[in-house]
């Protein structure tokens, strides 16, 4: 078989270990057993639940158990320099990222000095670098842009950025303005940027801030929480604002930058708060992107990853971002609809070029694969720097391998920039780290944190990247290797019902770090179906003691899916989560598979290649 011809392992379906004593700990501190197995397998202690006030304390935390932003590093001399920006009506410029932890960081910093704190709308700019022509953070170009302005900004406030760009913080110092950085990414060796008059961060080895999983758009947060503060302390009636009315904001930005929702209360705490207020019909631009992708009803968690997030993620990607933060702050019905069938757009073609370029990918990623590699590092010379990060998680969800992603670079003729995705267990920037040092001036600059980094280079580095990343990352990982399906253990057939699922919906909000649960069981298949696209596969699955079961698996039968088209009667091992579906006004449990193995076939049916 030739390499590029050679299948990618199938899933791996695997019950995730669960200690029974912390098990029967948290059954004490009021979880159902179910509850208590999915808290313990997910290493949710009983003290933090107990401490909490029980099971949902620690599901949906109310903001009084926030940690106070007083501890985070720098934030008191970055209020106290805002608050003297807003008494001298200077022009104060926000610098944010132009991902959606960026773009919602950015609405929140313009609300709360605008909306909130009364600073003149005209004296607050806006500058969010083009991914594509200014590349990533304060970046040159971007700097260059500020400089040229027909109106320099006295102050800089950055948000999701900042921490890796000292030589462009320089040369603003030197040029007379100052720059409050705020980002929530690992520093680089050498530490905070010197030149930046703070550096608020909780990543920061010297932060006493008890929570370093929040996101970029929560600093910011905190940061306008912390000079609402101090706001009070002089009487100003910025003082009485109203922060919480942002946290719908906050909370997108937390889930589409997959920070954890398991260790960190605050991120709990702000997700809960802002799904209420969006559910509240707090703001008019969540309805309108609703309406624009032919959505509509109850918002949770995973809507914001999957519906929300990647919207307003494809306008940075392909484009520019600032269309995302007037999105976010429409109130005109006319305005609202443009934008919003603007990012419905942009996302479309965002899909299309993914899908195009994952091809490709998976080409190269089956010859590694059939190499022995254990990491991935694929170069996409026909590639789109505004999905290879898109590209590089899929390489990750296929393999099981940690993946970087490169594609030229659109403004450096032999350069490439990429996105790199990591697997549990492996830091990926310390990765980066190490082979940076091992191999200096490899890298032109990269960045990033645990999960996920972005890296620049020559052309001609991506061979000494591949084998350097191979040494450094691939004895951090497992002994095997692979795509696994993480299940929460056995579901009898009997217990898959509406009232299992409000059971698991009080431990919402799910998402990276907390994922939503996910069962095994054996069933026979009662009927299979393609769906009309030819893309999925409708099930109905029957077990013992219950009604059949129905189930979908979304792109199964799609190119490089891992399901077949099974036979009435055949049995099966099925990882699936369990929902509840409404059709034609009927509510009903139903499995949504995420991957299955055949147990016995009575008739000859191909299983996964």
């Amino acid at each position: 078989m030739n390499a590029p011809d050679t299948p990618l392992p199938p899933p791996a379906i695997r019950s995730r270990a669960v200690d029974p004593e912390q098990q029967a700990a948290l059954e004490a501190v009021g979880a159902t057993p179910l509850q208590a197995r999915i808290l313990a397998g997910r290493g949710v202690a009983p003290e933090t639940v107990a401490a909490a006030g029980g099971i949902e304390g620690w599901s949906a935390p109310g903001l009084e158990q926030l940690d106070d932003p007083a501890t985070l590093p720098d934030v008191d001399a970055a209020a106290d320099r805002i608050i003297a920006a807003l008494e001298a009506g200077e022009t104060i410029a926000l610098e944010t990222d132009h991902d959606v932890d960026g773009v919602t960081a950015h609405a929140v910093l313009q609300a709360a000095l605008v909306d909130l704190f009364g600073h003149p709308a005209e004296r607050v700019q806006s500058w969010i670098g083009h991914r594509l022509e200014e590349g990533y953070g304060l970046s040159d170009p971007l700097a260059d842009r500020i400089l040229a302005a027909d109106r320099r900004p006295d102050l800089i406030i950055t948000a999701d950025n900042g921490s890796s760009d000292e030589p462009r913080i320089a040369r603003l110092a030197a040029a007379g303005i100052e720059t409050i950085v705020t980002d929530h990414h690992a520093l680089p060796a050498e530490g905070s940027p010197a030149s930046a008059l703070a550096c608020v961060s909780p990543a920061r080895v010297d932060s006493a801030y008890p929570d370093s999983a929040i996101a970029g758009v929560m600093v910011a947060w905190l940061l306008m929480a912390r000079v609402r503060s101090r706001l009070a302390e002089r009487g100003h009636p910025g003082g009485q604002a109203r922060l919480a009315g942002l946290l719908d904001w906050v909370a997108l930005g937390t889930v589409a930058d997959c920070v954890d929702l398991g260790g960190s209360l605050n991120n709990r705490a702000v997700v809960t708060a802002g799904l209420r207020l969006i559910n509240g019909h707090h703001r008019p631009c969540w309805a309108a992107i609703q309406a624009a992708a032919g959505r509509d009803g109850a918002v949770d968690a995973g809507d914001l990853a999957f519906l929300f997030g990647p919207r307003l993620n494809a306008r940075g990607r392909l484009d520019h971002a600032g269309a995302g933060v007037r999105l976010l702050r429409a109130r005109a019905a006319a305005e609202l609809e443009e934008l919003a069938g603007l990012v419905e757009a942009e996302n479309e073609a965002r899909k299309g070029i993914e899908r195009e370029l994952l091809a490709t990918a998976l080409a190269e990623a089956r010859r590694q694969y059939a190499a022995g590699r254990r990491t991935l590092v694929v170069h996409l010379p026909d590639g789109h720097a505004g999905v290879h990060g898109i590209v590089a998680s899929r390489l990750v969800e296929a393999t099981g391998r940690p993946a970087i992603c490169l594609s030229p670079h659109a403004r450096d003729a032999g350069m490439v920039a990429g996105s790199a995705r990591s697997v549990p267990g492996l830091h990926l920037r310390d990765a980066l780290q190490a082979v940076a040092e091992a191999e200096p001036g490899l890298f032109h600059a990269f960045g990033g944190h645990a999960a996920a980094a972005g890296l620049t280079l020559a052309e001609e580095g991506i061979g000494p990247l591949r084998e350097a990343f191979e040494a450094h990352a691939g004895p951090e990982l497992p002994a095997e290797v692979g795509p696994v399906v993480a299940t929460d253990g056995a579901l009898p057939a009997a217990d898959c019902s509406l009232e299992t699922v409000a059971e698991l919906a009080a431990l919402a909000p799910f998402g990276n770090g907390f994922p939503a649960p996910v069962f095994e069981g054996r069933f026979e298949v009662a009927r299979a179906e393609p769906t009309r696209d030819g893309r999925h596969l409708r099930l109905w699955l029957a077990g013992e003691g219950a009604d059949e079961l129905p189930g979908i698996f979304f792109g199964a039968l799609a190119d490089g899916g891992q399901g077949w088209l099974p036979a009435p009667g055949d049995a099966l091992r099925v990882a699936f989560a369990l929902e509840a579906n409404e059709w034609r006004g009927r509510r009903n449990a139903q499995a949504v598979v995420r991957a299955m193995e055949s147990v016995g076939l009575n008739r000859g049916v191909a299983g996964p290649s």
